[in-house]
């Protein structure tokens, strides 16, 4: 996805509230590291056919969250249980989306309430490489470590792609920043889901610059009610 640098609404979260730990390691995600494989079983890759277009996060066995700006232009599958996107892995699980519920005060220009749900054809077999996450009900306590995650670009403005899943803690002195690619994803803090990648700059990895995320404890109930009703 290409990012734009947009007013912040106020459902966001940047990291600018969190404390984060410098993570070690070889340079991805943008200044993160490759994921312990299958440690994030939560991690879903969501499709446009067989191509990546945005991360997202199992939530229930038929449900994924993700950003509201990740509606696919053509058929929309996602891929769970996967470290290398591309490479064929024990475990693995493709299902086709049945239909994608966009929060109704989603606004494309700002960026407000972005975030979706996607309800899966079939729901997904829970294993030790595919578990729903639970949803953050509040926020996390300042100094938290929290950990990003996703197939997206490791460089930054020129975009270069990694075979595994990369991890990130983040870091306001930059270097270390979700990118292009894991709109949608995960920001897990202690357990919880607490932000779905939403949008940044330009360019990844700036000083004093981070990402931005959905509030996902904002939309907990918003969540558990379009579960429960559609």
């Amino acid at each position: 996805m290409t990012w734009r640098p947009l007013a912040a609404p106020a459902a966001l979260l940047a990291l600018l509230l969190v404390t984060v730990t410098q993570v070690t390691g070889d340079t991805r995600v943008v200044g993160g590291h490759a994921c312990v494989p299958h440690s994030q079983p939560w991690q879903v890759a969501v499709l446009d056919m067989y191509k990546l277009y945005c991360g997202g996060v199992l939530v229930a066995p038929r449900w994924v969250v993700t950003a509201a700006h990740c509606t696919t232009p053509g058929v929309t599958t996602v891929s769970l249980g996967k470290h290398r996107l591309y490479a064929r892995e024990a475990g693995e699980q493709r299902r086709m989306v049945a239909r994608m519920v966009a929060h109704p005060g989603y606004d494309p220009s700002t960026k407000d309430n972005d975030i979706m749900l996607l309800k899966l054809l079939s729901p997904a077999s829970i294993s030790d490489r595919v578990r729903p996450i639970p949803v953050a009900s509040c926020l996390p306590q300042p100094g938290t470590t929290c950990v990003t995650s996703g197939w997206g670009a490791t460089t930054s403005p020129e975009v270069t792609y990694p075979e595994g899943l990369q991890c990130v803690n983040g870091h306001l002195q930059g270097g270390q920043d979700s990118c292009q690619g894991d709109s949608g994803g995960p920001l897990v803090c202690e357990g919880t889901l607490q932000g779905i990648v939403s949008w940044g700059m330009e360019r990844c990895g700036q000083p004093r610059r981070p990402g931005v995320y959905t509030k996902v404890c904002r939309y907990a109930r918003w969540i558990h009610d379009t579960m429960e009703d559609t």
